[in-house]
């Protein structure tokens, strides 16, 4: 399908070119010199290109704390790093290239790594950005009294030598391993030898906690930690409102944002001066904040939005549309289930979570209620890579994952009722009640729970389960997990494509914002070893590794694993995208890449 939808393309391109080649070089002689400039005219403009698009509310751009999907997209956008990640239509590949550095970096032992820096990058306001700006920056970004989510970039993403330690208040700055050799020269010193692709990554556009931070406003919006309710004592002790509205939020990346109305809409402007503006075709691109897929699609048929994703009911409408292409999430959606439950403690019970995991139809909910999802009753979705991220073998296709994932759908009635039986006799044969979270405003994430209470009860009996369903918004529901005050809810688990123990650290025992409740030592264990220990640089016996943190997952169930939400997603006509409709890792189709033709 995805070939066809890539030769489609090329097609309507040739078709259109050779269009205008009729029309202009071969004119009948009904044609007029008037109207012959007027179609020169036409093939000629170059007004300015506007891309449109949806989005979710954001409530901070603070790369240092935000954790939000929603607010990635938007700091990806007006945010600089290092490096930048970008579509290569030459190769038909991913291209690492130089943003705010000279060049890539460089190191002889895989464990210190020099990036030199232009020496003309400035923020939108004209103050200059140098190396000296990075090293400040990092040092916030791990300060141990503000206590950053994003300050793992440096511990656990790449472990940068001494970078926990000072996190934890430790060790004093001087010893962590950041240098600014000279105003435009960064040192970064690491714990153990890394790949590549992991340093790229880190100090890439899309890894918005290692980018610059503007010190005038991140310094001038710093202020006592205000405790929320419940929340530990020691949980920091000073927080910024950097970037937290329009005047204080910074750029230094590509675009500029000139507007933002708070649940409403942004709008941003392009940074021509940029290093890789050129890179980027829209002038001007215009967000508005829109919570339901429905109204998403109207405003696309009313050609508002240049792209909206297509699931459910709407799929059927649209599935032979040649404007649909197709995505490979690296995201896995499931139900959060709360292991430590004071409150229902019956969630305690290791058979219920098991009779919950093979007790669920995936397939109804994936194909019956968003048509296009992929069922997945594994926690490492399908793209995630192991071994050269340039040779793309994934994980899902080797054939130690294979092994331990369970059959089709993961759906198996018999053992779900059976472990069902298990744990409704330790709950002393009396009703087992589930409370379940489901986003509101979402009329697919409704119907999902719908499904999932009815397949649940009915497999396992009304009489002897009573599933409730409460509808919350979504960042107060992930606030609702991390508090522990939940039975089950909706979520899902980003990973890293080109390196799947990476993506692990999310279920480890300290990971900050923890929305789940497995703590396991032998997993733990392995995340180390694998990501910066004895087996990083041992392929077999990593990929071993990885599928023991898999089958712990597996046997924890800290998630209940159901889709992976690889949508269709529909593009107007007049947004030529560069990759030809193939999705790919990191950059998806592309969009800001793509020829956009006049409107």
């Amino acid at each position: 399908m995805k070939k066809f939808k890539k030769l489609l393309a090329l097609m309507l391109i040739i078709a259109m070119t050779m269009s205008i080649l009729a029309g202009c070089g071969k004119k009948t002689q009904d044609v007029t010199k008037e109207e012959e400039e007027v179609e020169v005219e036409k093939a000629e403009s170059t007004g300015p290109k506007v891309y449109r698009k949806s989005g979710m509310s954001t409530d901070t751009l603070n790369p240092h704390v935000s954790d939000s999907t929603s607010e990635s997209y938007v700091m990806e956008l007006i945010y600089g790093n290092l490096l930048d990640l970008i579509y290569d239509k030459e190769s038909e590949g991913l291209k690492f290239i130089p943003n705010h550095a000279e060049a890539l970096p460089t190191t002889e032992d895989g464990i210190t790594w020099v990036f030199k820096l232009k020496k003309d990058i400035k923020w939108t306001d004209g103050t200059p950005i140098d190396a000296n700006s990075y090293v400040w920056s990092w040092k916030m970004l791990l300060d141990p009294e503000l206590i950053n989510s994003g300050a793992r970039a440096l511990f656990d993403t790449i472990p940068v030598v001494n970078a926990l330690e000072y996190f934890k208040g430790e060790v004093e700055w001087e010893e962590v391993g950041i240098k600014a050799l000279d105003d435009y020269t960064l040192e970064i010193k690491l714990e153990t030898q890394m790949p590549e692709i992991d340093v790229l990554l880190t100090f890439s556009r899309g890894y918005q906690a290692t980018t610059p931070v503007h010190k005038e406003l991140y310094e001038a919006g710093m202020k006592e930690k205000v405790k929320k309710e419940g929340e530990e004592d020691s949980k920091g002790l000073k927080e910024t409102d950097y970037a937290t509205s329009l005047e204080k939020t910074p750029s230094s990346g590509t675009y500029k944002l000139t507007e933002w109305v708070r649940d409403q809409h942004k709008v941003y402007e392009k940074n021509t001066g940029t290093p890789v503006a050129d890179y980027y075709t829209p002038d001007r691109i215009e967000e508005r904040v829109i919570s339901e897929n429905s109204t998403r699609i109207q405003l696309f048929e009313k050609g508002e939005l240049e792209a909206v994703s297509v699931t459910g009911d709407d799929y059927e409408k649209y599935a032979e549309d040649p404007r649909i292409v197709f995505q490979e999430a690296n995201t896995v959606w499931g139900f959060y289930i709360n292991g430590k439950s004071e409150k229902n403690p019956i969630l305690q019970n290791k058979d219920l979570r098991k009779a919950l995991f093979y007790g669920i139809n995936r397939d109804a909910i994936s194909k019956g209620v968003f048509k296009v999802y992929a069922s997945s009753p594994y926690y490492i979705s399908t793209p995630c890579m192991v071994g050269d991220w340039k040779e793309g073998l994934k994980y899902r296709d080797t054939e130690k994952a294979k092994a331990i994932t369970p059959e089709g759908s993961g759906y198996n009635p018999e053992l779900a009722k059976e472990y069902f039986e298990k744990a409704y006799a330790a709950n002393g044969n009396k009703k087992i009640q589930i409370e379940i979270i489901y986003f509101e405003a979402q009329e697919t994430m409704k119907r999902l729970s719908e499904v999932a209470e009815e397949e649940y009860e009915k497999l396992f009996g009304s009489d002897k389960l009573d599933i409730t369903l409460r509808a919350m918004p979504p960042m107060a529901a992930y606030d609702t997990y991390e508090n522990g005050d939940y039975d089950m809810g909706i979520g899902a688990r980003g990973q890293n494509t080109f390196n799947a123990w990476k993506s692990m650290v999310v279920w480890t025992s300290d990971f900050p914002n923890k929305t789940d409740t497995m703590y396991n030592k032998e997993f733990d264990e392995l995340f180390k070893r694998t990501t910066q220990g004895d087996l990083m640089n041992k392929p077999e016996e990593r990929i071993e590794a990885l599928v023991r943190m898999e089958e712990i997952l597996m046997d924890e169930i800290p998630l209940i694993p159901i889709f992976q939400n690889n949508n269709a997603v529909m593009y107007q006509d007049r947004i030529k995208l560069i990759t030809g409709g193939k999705y790919m890792p990191e950059v998806g189709f592309a969009p800001y890449q793509a020829e956009i033709l006049d409107q």
